[in-house]
């Protein structure tokens, strides 16, 4: 059973962007994982969870990014 696990910028996408990339990752990985059965068989069983994280909890080269933007 594949956990599919996303993190985005608090915001930054809307209720119809997540649905569908809930929809077209859990296609993708289903599709991947279940070879050589149809991805059918295991679309059901796959978890996507999209994690909306604040500004501040993001960094890159070891800065915060409230401190760049």
């Amino acid at each position: 059973m594949p956990f599919i696990n996303i993190k985005v910028l608090k915001g930054a996408l809307s209720k119809e962007k997540k649905e569908e990339m809930i929809s077209r990752v859990t296609q993708i990985v289903a599709e991947i994982e279940a070879r050589p059965q149809p991805k059918e068989n295991l679309i059901p069983h796959t978890w996507c969870l999209i994690e909306e994280v604040d500004l501040e909890g993001w960094a890159m080269v070891a800065i915060l990014l409230t401190r760049i933007c």
